[in-house]
């Protein structure tokens, strides 16, 4: 006889199996709303609604001690979350569920016999592969052909690819429409919003000047940087102090800025808890003194802890964190790779952290705050860039790595001027699953258009048009009820 099983959260156990007989619900459950009306017939469908789909199985468990299976059933199966659930006679859907209730096994000798009972929150079942259509480009179109076999509608995923700056992007189903930015008027016209001051991938250290001392950082400067070819590192640490210490190399921007941003991608990997270490990325006025800072630094002697911090000001203007944070939990930025932002238009100061996924650029863990500096106390205008990678004391130190910094010039712009949005070499991404909108994936709801729609594609062919017409690619997983 040929015994079913099932797949959860990525996992089986052989000793599980499905009683013989059992058969799944075509589908969740459906209530139909109806409204009556008093001396008609019948009445009129108002609505429908899909329940919260519940799976019962009756199993069949074959151990010798039933009771340490029930301690490895519920590490398996109790799961904080919905996990994929897929069963051995159906094995090209996926569902996502939680399991609930309890389990309480009749033992029969080394047999234990029960039933286990999933709910799913979400009540449909999905392809257990995606599928991509990619647009053709044709007489200035790009159009996107989607065939969705699924039994009811799903969201798509749509990525575009840039090549060169606009003010707006938007996608269409010919119905329904959504947009990131503003169209140009006839009485407007597109300006950058920003220009790009620096963009230095620190491939080398040519350009950048070695400094020593006490000069406006928060340590000593001594040691030497070097870069491997792909990012800044330290050759050494230089003259042991029992502080902060290591090489600090800086860079003129070329000009004098007021209104800025600047960003840095930086690295600690932490291999031990006993390690601690820094990488500070500075902006600097004329004088040497401090206009803001970025770190990711692992101070913490008892945890997986590493802390970002943004810092405007420093010396004896003092100094504000506009961000100084973990993440959500103690783990979050342990082994961080990620982005470092701050930002200052007027007065007003943002601050932004975010893990980086290097395989696929996306943003998580993200933290942002601002801060108006209301008495003006740090207008200091940057005119050099420094990077710092530190020890300290003699305690070993994580891996310490600055990957790139940028600095842009921010414009003021007139009520006429519509700014571009994205530039050549720029993905964005249309998240209608998850109603999301990335850039280069970084989250940017601020840019999404107001009235914009996260569509679904519907049962059958779908055409999606990109305009201006981009080479797109449109991802999917086909629903079932």
């Amino acid at each position: 006889m040929i015994t079913l099983g099932i797949t959860f959260n990525g996992e089986r156990r052989s000793y599980l199996n499905i009683a013989p007989g059992w058969k799944r619900p075509a589908w969740a459950p459906i209530q139909r709303d109806i409204l009556k009306i008093p001396n008609r017939p019948g009445g009129y469908h108002q609505r429908t609604t899909v329940d919260v789909r519940e799976i019962t199985i009756p199993i069949w468990i074959n151990a010798t001690n039933l009771q340490k299976i029930k301690e490895d059933l519920a590490a398996w199966l109790i799961t904080d979350k919905a996990a994929e659930l897929i069963f051995d006679d159906e094995p090209d859907r996926v569902y996502y569920a939680l399991v609930d209730g309890s389990f309480d096994p009749d033992e029969i000798v080394t047999l234990g016999q029960g039933t286990i009972t999933f709910i799913c929150p979400d009540p449909y079942k999905y392809a257990k592969t995606e599928k991509v259509a990619d647009a053709v480009i044709s007489n200035g179109t790009a159009l996107t052909t989607v065939s969705n076999a699924g039994t009811v509608e799903t969201q798509p995923v749509i990525e575009i690819q840039i090549d060169k700056s606009y003010t707006n992007i938007d996608i269409t189903n010919g119905e329904e429409i959504n947009r990131i930015g503003r169209v140009v008027n006839l009485e407007d016209y597109a300006v950058d919003k920003e220009e790009t001051v620096l963009n230095d991938k620190l491939t080398t250290i040519t350009g950048w000047a070695k400094t020593e001392g006490r000069v406006g950082i928060d340590g000593y400067a001594t040691g030497n940087m070097k870069s491997d070819g792909y990012r800044f590192i330290a050759q050494d640490f230089g003259t042991t102090q029992d502080a902060w210490h290591g090489p600090f190399y800086k860079k003129s921007l070329g000009q004098t800025l007021t209104d800025f941003r600047m960003e840095a991608m930086v690295e600690i990997l932490n291999t031990s808890e006993d390690k601690f270490g820094k990488v500070e990325v500075y902006l600097l006025d004329e004088n040497n003194l401090s206009v803001c800072m970025l770190t990711i630094k692992d101070v913490d002697s008892s945890g997986k802890r590493n802390y970002a911090t943004a810092r405007t000001g420093g010396g004896d203007a003092g100094y504000r964190d506009i961000v100084s944070t973990s993440g959500e939990k103690e783990s979050t930025y342990w082994n961080f790779y990620g982005i470092l932002r701050v930002e200052r238009v007027g007065t007003r100061w943002t601050a932004y952290v975010a893990k980086v996924d290097k395989t696929t650029g996306k943003h998580t863990a993200r933290t942002f705050k601002e801060f108006n500096d209301v008495e003006q106390q740090f207008m200091r205008k940057p005119t050099q860039i420094g990077v710092y990678i530190a020890q300290y004391g003699t305690r070993p130190v994580p891996t310490l790595r600055a990957d790139d910094v940028r600095v842009y010039k921010i414009n003021q712009l007139t009520k006429n001027q519509i700014p571009y949005i994205v530039k050549q070499g720029d993905v964005v991404t249309f998240d209608h699953k998850s109603k999301d909108i990335l850039v280069n994936g970084e989250s940017r709801l601020d840019l999404k258009a107001f009235g914009g729609e996260y569509f679904p594609l519907n049962r059958g062919d779908n055409v999606i048009v990109t305009s201006p017409a981009l080479p797109t690619k449109v991802t999917w997983r086909e629903k079932f009820r």
